[in-house]
């Protein structure tokens, strides 16, 4: 387990990016924080692979209910990763296992 950051250093709702180890290589990664619950998924849009922000930890669209693609707009849902809509309707975000502990956001192994 390590502890990536506090847990009121994410916005909420928000998100916020980070470099972690995931199947053994550094990647890009990214926490959600809604309410007291946080969702990690690795920085990878499903349709293209290209990251999903554009701008530093922007990562949720304007009504800050879903994660947004920026490249083409395709949104997922904050709890499970699922895509809602856009190119990769149906699949999902890789996720990123993270939990709260003691007010941090812990990477879970």
């Amino acid at each position: 387990m390590k502890a990536l950051c506090s847990l009121d250093s994410i916005p909420d709702p928000g998100a916020r990016e980070f470099r972690a180890m995931v199947d053994g290589e550094k990647r890009r990664v990214f926490v959600v924080r809604r309410g007291g619950q946080v969702f990690g998924y690795v920085n990878s849009c499903p349709h293209i692979g290209a990251p999903l922000n554009l701008e530093d930890n922007k990562f949720l669209d304007l009504f800050q209910t879903s994660i947004v693609c920026a490249n083409h707009f395709a949104l997922f849902e904050i709890d499970s990763g699922m895509c809602t809509r856009g190119p990769c309707n149906g699949r999902s975000l890789q996720p990123f296992p993270v939990e709260v502990r003691d007010e941090q956001v812990i990477q879970l192994e």
